[in-house]
């Protein structure tokens, strides 16, 4: 049953997954801690991971309680059963503090550590990237062509909660940012000083985009972006692909690329995401390709089928914040069609703007789409008021910005240049 379920989680078949490995379980014997402790901790492990993927969280947190109750266990051997609780929380229950807060722990007992302090931990990322940026591009080509692969299981544990904890802390918001920040740097110097990781393209994607927020350097993030590419074929896994596919083709690559090249990398990591379990990113795929045919001018009428259909699969893997965000394109695509009674009030068949989830990238999102209906519906004035404000130009200024931020500058400009044409008359 343990054989069975592993090959059934390689394929992502997870109702297979959780059947054998329950029945696994269900024949330990009762002291299967001391007799048979790695087949145990296997077990269990397959279970909550097939529970996470299958939205059964109750039945999830079973297994995770079972394991993590068990001092004989080591830090390492829990690593997976960590994982699920830790997507659970962050990923179905947008809960991005805990999630960090509890990650930050583990990595601890790992022997990675970080600074306790957000003004310690700001001054050390501000270094860290220059640093970090400074070694990659002083790395021949030749080198990082050559790095073997990673086997420890210590090190590989440790970067694969490296990636949850900077994907996380970017999510969070501006408190955590300096995490999001040495997370990824670590993860490059790891990668620098040990050998290919899965996660290491992906980690690589991301300071390219760094290069863009610290140094408005297209040039470098769009090198260490094809580096990335490069990196993710000889690494020969799947695992960081998908997540690295989003960082290169919505914060970097669209500085020199032609957006109407990218929805087939992005279409790409979606399956790559669900082949690897990886749902959440599969999802912010799903999203992404969605958002991207507004942006290149699709029909309205397309848009909004796909944003239904894309929704609907949102919910069912309880995926909430990218359907919190892709919710607002297809209100969107309502008013615009006439479809709705209103026009920039997103309140309707796809969404009510008042229950928005109350993220960093929802309320960033919705004062984007606000901000083209705005535009759109002559409301120049509401629009003028939504670009000034603190909070939105604070996400505007970032230099680097994900391929939807032009767009909403666009929109929220003409709303202010409206309104300084009234004004003046």
């Amino acid at each position: 049953n343990l054989m069975a379920a592993e090959k059934a989680r390689d394929i992502s078949a997870f109702d297979n997954c959780s059947n054998h490995a329950s029945k696994g379980i269900s024949m330990l014997p009762s002291d299967k801690w001391d007799s048979h402790p790695e087949m145990a901790v296997k077990l269990y492990s397959l279970a909550a991971e097939a529970e996470r993927f299958l939205g059964r969280h109750s039945q999830m947190d079973i297994y995770c309680r079972e394991v993590l109750v068990q001092k004989s266990i080591s830090i390492l051997q829990k690593k997976d059963v960590y994982l699920a609780k830790l997507d659970r929380m962050a990923n179905a229950e947008l809960r991005y503090d805990d999630a960090i807060r509890l990650c930050l722990t583990v990595l601890k007992e790992l022997g990675c550590r970080f600074p306790g302090g957000r003004v310690m931990g700001l001054m050390k990322a501000v270094v860290s990237v220059h640093m970090t940026v400074k070694m990659v591009k002083q790395t021949p080509t030749e080198v990082l062509d050559s790095l073997p692969v990673v086997t420890d299981p210590s090190k590989l544990a440790i970067m694969t909660l490296l990636s949850r904890l900077g994907d996380w802390s970017y999510l969070a918001g501006e408190k955590f940012a300096y995490l999001a920040v040495l997370a990824v740097t670590n993860m490059v110097q790891k990668t620098l000083s040990n050998g290919l990781f899965d996660w290491s393209a992906k980690s690589l994607a991301a300071l390219g985009y760094l290069s863009l927020v610290a140094f408005s350097d297209i040039d470098t993030a769009h090198y260490f972006g094809e580096r990335a590419l490069q990196m993710q074929e000889r690494c020969g896994s799947e695992v960081g692909k998908a997540r690295m596919l989003n960082s290169l083709y919505v914060f970097v690559f669209h500085h020199l690329k032609p957006l109407q090249n990218f929805s087939k990398p992005l279409v790409e990591s979606h399956h790559i995401g669900m082949r690897n379990g990886d749902k959440a990113s599969a999802m912010w795929s799903v999203c992404n390709t969605t958002i991207l045919l507004y942006i290149i001018g699709k029909p309205l009428k397309v848009i909004e089928e796909q944003c239904k259909l894309s929704v609907s699969q949102m919910d069912e893997l309880n995926e909430e914040e990218q359907a919190s965000c892709l919710r607002m394109y297809w209100q969107l695509c309502f008013n615009l069609m006439g479809l709705s009674t209103n026009t920039v009030e997103f309140s309707g068949e796809a969404m009510n703007e008042n229950k928005v989830f109350s993220t960093l990238v929802s309320r960033n999102m919705l004062v984007g789409v606000k901000m083209i209906a705005s535009s759109l519906f002559g409301r120049y004035e509401m629009g003028a008021h939504l670009a000034i404000a603190k909070e939105t130009q604070k996400y505007l200024k970032i230099t680097g910005g994900d391929n939807s931020r032009a767009m909403f500058w666009f929109h929220g400009s003409l709303c202010l240049y409206a309104m300084a044409r009234t004004n003046k008359t």
